[in-house]
């Protein structure tokens, strides 16, 4: 189910995923952290692995960014700031 999200910086984040909790769980720490940059993303959020690791894809006009989480490891918080950081220091 894909979820568009216009973001306070007037940018475009949309954002899918087959886990609509996960989905959900994680729509805002990645709309918050994406929302910053000023470009358009697009976020697909997967389960791979047989322990449930969580793979966030991130998309944007500059590239592709694949973040792999530990269930463990995502608290919005802890999401937010690897997000943001990474995406930061890679500009994309």
């Amino acid at each position: 189910m894909a979820t568009p999200d216009v973001v306070s910086s007037g940018r475009l984040v949309e954002i899918k995923g087959q886990n609509n909790v996960l989905v959900e769980q994680l729509k805002d720490p990645l709309s918050r952290a994406l929302g910053e940059c000023k470009n358009f993303y697009f976020v697909e959020i997967d389960t791979v692995g047989r322990v449930g690791q969580v793979l966030v894809s991130i998309n944007g006009s500059r590239g592709r960014l694949p973040l792999l989480f530990q269930r463990d490891e995502l608290e919005p918080g802890y999401v937010f700031r690897i997000v943001k950081d990474t995406v930061t220091r890679f500009g994309l």
